[in-house]
């Protein structure tokens, strides 16, 4: 909250002295964006980081790398939001362009391609993103180790895939490996490894181990409620799973208040179409 006026003010400056085309007035006019879309306000944060990539287009290029960066931005919130018709495209151009400028083993073209395939994966297009999945994770283990941060979250995605596929018995190891590895490199308050703890709650859940499943649930939502607050989409999710899971367990009296809260959340910040909120 205290960051927000300040990246306002330096936005603001920087527009009237070097103008809204100005490399580093769009830098401003992009950290806003994300910042907003960090604290959960999509509906502020997507003019922004349109602004500045219709702008970057116009000035840098499609292929430039900072034309790829916003794109790669704005793709995320649109997903983030629920629009997976419109991110898609986003995605599927950043992944083209870097396959041909840094080849199909570089980094930052395994990134992308983990990045197309979440999008997919949300479609339901569940055996093209295995494919993206699968390949990534391959040549990330080849090129930068099974320990590296880029790795890890693509064993975690390809985890989430299993899961959604039924497959829960393959999913479970590679999210265990995810989350341990992401504890030790990122730590246990890192949002990824948060995101990696509430996801292996939620398939203990389903496998119906309700006993290992809440300490995790609990510390994927407190530790988001610390580090991201209490109207983060990611926030909303843990306070939601957590009422599920202890209405499972039959404890109504302690899962309403949960539910409520996450339902009201949703609304504010998704509004009452979205997905998650309905």
């Amino acid at each position: 909250d205290e960051a927000e006026p300040l990246f306002r003010e330096v936005m603001e400056v920087k527009r009237e002295i070097l103008g809204s085309q100005h490399p580093r007035t769009l830098i401003s006019i992009n950290n806003l964006g994300l910042l907003l879309r960090l604290k959960g306000d999509l509906a502020a944060a997507e003019p922004l980081l349109c602004e500045a990539l219709e702008v970057k287009r116009e000035t840098l290029g499609n292929r430039h790398p900072s034309t790829l960066n916003s794109i790669n931005n704005l793709g995320a919130l649109l997903q983030v939001k629920g629009d997976f018709t419109a991110a898609e495209p986003l995605f599927r151009e950043e992944l083209g362009v870097l396959r041909e400028t840094k080849g199909g083993r570089h980094p930052s073209t395994l990134i992308s391609m983990n990045g197309l395939g979440r999008v997919l994966q949300d479609k339901g297009d569940l055996a093209t993103a295995e494919q993206l999945f699968r390949e990534a994770l391959g040549r990330l283990r080849e090129t930068l180790g099974d320990r590296h941060p880029h790795t890890l979250i693509s064993i975690h995605n390809l985890g989430s895939l299993l899961e959604a596929k039924g497959d829960l018995a393959a999913a479970e190891p590679l999210y265990r490996e995810a989350l341990e590895g992401l504890r030790a490199t990122l730590g246990n308050r890192h949002p990824r490894t948060l995101r990696s703890i509430g996801n292996l709650d939620l398939l203990l859940q389903d496998k119906g181990d309700l006993a290992a499943a809440e300490p995790l649930c609990r510390e994927a939502m407190e530790g988001q409620r610390e580090t991201l607050g209490n109207r983060h989409p990611d926030t909303l999710e843990s306070i939601y799973n957590l009422g599920l899971l202890l209405e499972d367990k039959g404890d109504l009296a302690a899962a309403e208040p949960l539910l409520r809260e996450a339902l009201e959340g949703q609304r504010e910040t998704l509004g009452d179409r979205h997905a998650s909120t309905l």
